[in-house]
């Protein structure tokens, strides 16, 4: 396991040098990854936007279409919780905690009625789109502030990011505080610890693994641990093959 995690962190140092000594090529490049970020989050979540749709929330123009008002405040909305994980993660030490959590959520939910108020769930979802068990609602505050309090263990602090983001990503879904964006926070938090150990990309899952990452829920947080590395292994992967292909098209352009 140590080997993958050597592995992993070498590859994304080898990305910073690339993305520093190319400015104009790390800004394209992120954007591009930040759309397909949101993509995946979305649909992870049931939720399908198309790279239109996406572009044009994102793009910050009015829109006429009354029926893509509502998609567009939640793009917009996501868009800016990713910049609030990115904030937090430049701190000289994050601050993993409820205020925090309550800022994820309020952002995601900012302007739509029932979601703009961080308040925990206080019953047990019939029909959801995860299926794992989650906490009984009077134990949320509790097992919600004990795995936070976790994270500012020597143990917690003594692990190897990857390890750190799977522990709180598995331990915050398990109480599933939120009837609504549970996942989403859960991966930003995720997120915002790798960003901090200096990772350029994301942890995206993508949305043919869905079932995979639900099941993933379901049993030891090893299997999670798992199917995150293969995420940052495919992002990484895409990241090389781009650079790798660098030169020929910017012949190209150049003709």
């Amino acid at each position: 396991m140590r080997t993958r995690y050597v592995d992993i962190d070498d590859r994304m140092e080898d990305l910073a040098d690339r993305l520093r000594s190319d400015p104009e090529l790390a800004e394209d490049f992120l954007a591009r990854y930040e759309l397909s970020w949101l993509y995946h989050e979305n649909a992870l979540e049931g939720v399908v936007y198309s790279s239109q749709e996406l572009a044009t929330a994102l793009d910050g123009a009015p829109v006429a279409d009354a029926t893509f008002v509502s998609s567009l405040q939640e793009i917009r909305n996501h868009k800016a919780a990713l910049d609030v994980a990115r904030e937090e993660a430049l701190a000289k030490k994050p601050k993993l905690n409820l205020t925090l959590v309550k800022r994820l959520y309020e952002t995601l939910g900012q302007g739509i009625d029932g979601r703009s108020e961080a308040e925990f769930r206080k019953d047990m979802p019939l029909h959801r789109a995860y299926f794992h068990d989650i906490a009984q609602p009077a134990r949320i505050q509790p097992l919600l502030q004990k795995l936070l309090d976790a994270c500012e263990t020597t143990d917690f602090k003594g692990a190897h990011p990857i390890q750190q983001a799977v522990r709180l990503h598995h331990g915050f879904m398990q109480v599933f505080p939120f009837t609504e964006n549970s996942g989403r926070v859960a991966r930003l938090l995720a997120n915002l610890i790798l960003f901090h150990a200096g990772y350029r990309v994301p942890v995206i899952v993508h949305a043919t693994d869905r079932q995979r990452y639900y099941e993933s829920l379901r049993l030891p947080e090893a299997i999670l641990r798992d199917l995150t590395m293969e995420a940052l292994d495919n992002g990484l992967a895409q990241a090389e093959k781009l650079f790798a292909e660098l030169p020929s098209r910017r012949r190209k352009a150049a003709r």
